[in-house]
């Protein structure tokens, strides 16, 4: 039986995200939400996180895809579906937790996008990362889904059309039931979603068991973060037993091809960092001159060094920061191009692994080397989803995606060390 369906708008927040609940249930498939069967995994699945790819898309085209999703899994139907969102804020989020509710007959959500391990937390109703709200970072000039205001309620309120109320660390304070009978009385005037302040995991604990308790009808819409709040408010009456730690192995011989194309000055800062302490060889593609339909030259001989390099050593393929005005580049064909890259070195030497940062970057390298999704398996950091490919001329290769924007100057670094031997995840 399928117990719980995620519905993520990118390939790696699906990742992130159903992960968490691999402790209540096994197996758990990220899947494309162009696949329309289930059928075809070796193990049933007990849960599915599906990736809509749906974060740049206009408003109106973001709602339908969903509504799309929400009908064809429907169909099997499932105990519980979880709405994962951006924890900064990226996306189409009003849209689409209203597709999922209006397809599901949904009365209201619980909105908790703060991520605590990510630095990521709304106080006040303003939601920051790292102490910073959010439409002053970089998010603010996000090239596919820019974030224009921190208060959370605000920013939902102009893509919603349902009402909005925010509910403080003031309210989550004083108990469950005295929050639960606030939130009754706005319901009751007619709110159907409800934004929530969170500082400390101890908050997200205090919204998932709220929800599950207290309106088990809600519709929970958050990040990892929540995610794993849900996760093990579940757990604890689980009466069988909960699968045991995954652990990586000794790796296969060859070595790990790091695909990093997402745009992220934070992704950029842990690529240096992983350059400068270990034995890995770095090739950097420039945008500048991937206009044509076919590869330029100087990414044709990148390519041919790239191979010879992942022969002897970890690679990492990223692509340049622009040299020139980054509106003038075609984001998608630039994209398209650079996993068309990854293909041909893979194919001319196979990788004992590969690591995908980025949703467009992992999307688009699965779609070249005709992956049907990925069994999750472990969490290996905070926002590293180890996990294997499943279809495809890589079928059983093992794999690991981040968020471009997640982790510490030294994410790369340390996730390095932990692959170059046996280790056991999330003990990174």
């Amino acid at each position: 039986m399928l117990e719980l369906v995620v519905i993520a708008d990118d390939l790696t927040g699906a990742a992130d995200t159903g992960i968490q609940f691999r402790a209540v249930y096994a197996p758990v498939y990220l899947v494309d939400h162009r696949l329309r069967s289930i059928d075809s995994f070796g193990e049933p699945a007990q849960a599915l996180s599906i990736f809509t790819a749906s974060r740049g898309l206009p408003p109106a085209d973001a709602h339908r895809v969903v509504i799309d999703v929400c009908r064809v899994f429907g169909r099997h139907t499932p105990r519980r579906v979880y709405k994962k969102i951006d924890s900064a804020m990226r996306g189409n989020i009003g849209a689409e937790l209203e597709a999922v509710m209006d397809v599901l007959n949904i009365a209201m959500s619980f909105i908790a996008p703060a991520f605590i391990e990510q630095g990521r937390t709304t106080v006040e109703g303003v939601h920051c990362i790292h102490g910073t709200p959010v439409a002053k970072t970089e998010m603010r000039r996000d090239p596919i889904a820019p974030v224009c205001e921190s208060r959370l309620s605000e920013w939902i309120g102009l893509q919603a059309h349902l009402p909005i109320a925010h509910v403080g660390l003031d309210v989550l304070s004083q108990g469950p039931a005295a929050a639960a009978a606030a939130i009754a009385r706005a319901a009751a005037a007619g709110v159907r979603h409800f934004t929530f302040d969170a500082a400390a995991v101890e908050d997200l604990d205090r919204i998932a068991h709220l929800a599950l308790n207290h309106f088990p009808q809600a519709l929970l819409c958050g990040s990892a973060g929540l995610a794993k709040s849900m996760a093990r408010t579940l757990g604890i009456n689980r009466t069988q037993p909960l699968p045991g730690r995954c652990r990586v192995n000794a790796p296969p011989a060859g070595h790990w091809l790091f695909a990093c194309g997402s745009a992220s000055e934070r992704l950029h800062r842990q690529v240096q960092v992983l350059a400068e302490q270990m034995n890995v060889s770095v090739e950097a593609l420039e945008p500048a001159g991937h206009a044509a339909d076919h590869l330029p030259e100087n990414w044709t001989a990148a390519i041919r060094r790239a191979a010879s390099r992942l022969a002897a050593e970890d690679l990492v393929m990223t692509l340049a920061p622009p040299t020139t005005d980054s509106s003038r580049i075609d984001s998608d064909r630039l994209m398209a191009g650079f996993a068309d890259a990854v293909q041909s070195v893979i194919e001319a030497v196979r990788p004992a692994g590969l690591f995908l940062s980025g949703g467009d970057t992992a999307l688009a390298v699965l779609e070249r080397l005709g992956a049907h999704g990925i069994r999750l398996e472990c969490e290996m950091g905070s926002g590293l989803v180890f996990g294997r490919l499943v279809g495809g001329a890589m079928e059983g290769v093992p794999v690991v995606t981040k968020a471009g924007a997640f982790g510490p100057p030294d994410a790369l670094l340390k996730l390095k060390e932990a692959l170059a031997g046996a280790c056991e995840c999330g003990r990174l």
